[in-house]
């Protein structure tokens, strides 16, 4: 009798420890570098020395973790020259919390057994998802990262107010852009528990990226209130946020109405590709044009809001952003093609671009 076969070890994202232990050190000072070039006294990049993280900060993120976000995140500047200072050191000081919360996760993994081996790749991208969230990773971490982009967001708008009158059509084209998606989110996380657990990506994404990340275009506005868009400028932006925003609508609703029952009127004429397991997987609607849709949709939108700052150091943190994301969906789809074998290679040739139609 021949015997039984050990399981294939996991496949490690983002390159194994090596890549995670880089992407740890790189993300939260690429982050604290991107917001100082942005807000900054010069322009552009080279400040004297990286922000680090104050007992004061340090604890206003703990408030502001501790009450869920709805506590006070940022002090709004008093004038244009105080804008980069708090923010920097909030932002540092919520990556470090970042990094305590994954630390924590690591060692309540590592006491009770699990995990994949690599400390430093475990630490980096957390556990299995699928397994029961417990507290820590059951809070809503994404909620209190959202929420409190909504309050930096809130105070652009009320500094730019006070400072010169009335916010300009940018700042508030930006800001409305950026909030749908947000309350978006939040309503489908008060309807739906996370995933967890998670690791420091996870965690660092919601406390710091999302919150000191994503305001960014807003706060340049605020910052530069006489950056002109210009109309054919403004049409080609706003052009980009809308059709982002259909083809997403349009993608997450068809896949929730499939997911719920593939019966139903509005996608059961959608072509589908059958797989051992008896299931189908969708290759009609949006998820006809491309694999991941709803990714192109987000960045079609997130290209929408940071294209007003020009060529801006925001920019260049939406697409390290879509490359993480991007590097995790190549994964993601190998764990498909292992799942679904032949069916995954079928779809494959059915819908054979992943992101960008005809390109990519």
């Amino acid at each position: 009798m021949e015997p039984p076969r050990a399981p294939p070890p996991p496949e490690l994202e983002f390159g194994g420890p090596w890549g995670a232990g880089a992407l740890t050190l790189l993300l939260p000072l690429g982050l604290v570098e991107v917001v100082s070039a942005s807000l900054g006294e010069g322009e552009g990049w080279g400040t004297p020395a990286p922000a680090l993280p104050t007992p004061l900060t340090l604890a206003l993120v703990l408030a502001w973790v501790g009450a869920h976000g709805l506590g006070s995140c940022w002090r709004p500047p008093r004038s244009p020259r105080e804008t980069p200072g708090p923010l920097r050191d909030l932002g540092s000081a919520a990556s470090s919390v970042a990094f305590g919360l994954g630390l924590v996760l690591l060692a309540r993994r590592r006491l009770r057994g699990g995990g994949t081996g690599h400390p430093v790749y475990e630490f980096f991208v957390g556990g299995e998802l699928g397994s029961a969230p417990e507290p820590p990773e059951s809070l809503h971490w994404e909620r209190v990262g959202l929420c409190a982009w909504l309050l930096v967001l809130a105070a652009a708008l009320g500094e730019q107010q006070r400072l010169w009158g009335s916010p300009s059509l940018p700042l508030v084209l930006v800001a409305a852009a950026q909030g749908v998606p947000v309350l978006r989110r939040l309503r489908e996380l008060s309807r739906n528990s996370p995933r967890g657990p998670g690791g420091f990506l996870g965690v660092f994404g919601a406390l710091a990226w999302g919150p000191f990340g994503g305001p960014l275009p807003v706060l340049l506005l605020l910052r530069r209130p006489q950056n002109r868009l210009g109309g054919a400028g403004g049409a080609a932006c706003g052009g980009l946020y809308v059709l982002g925003l259909w083809i997403f609508h349009g993608a997450t609703t068809q896949r929730r109405l499939f997911s719920r029952d593939p019966r139903d009127p509005r996608v059961a004429g959608l072509p589908t590709v059958p797989t051992a397991t008896g299931q189908v997987l969708l290759a009609g609607g949006w998820w006809g044009l491309v694999r991941r849709p709803d990714h192109l949709g987000e960045l079609l939108m997130a290209l929408g809001w940071t294209l007003p700052c020009g060529l801006s150091p925001p920019l260049l943190l939406l697409l390290a952003g879509a490359a993480l994301r991007e590097l995790r969906a190549v994964a993601g789809e190998r764990q498909q093609l292992r799942r679904f074998g032949e069916a995954w290679g079928g779809l494959c040739q059915r819908v054979p671009h992943r992101l960008l139609p005809l390109v990519y």
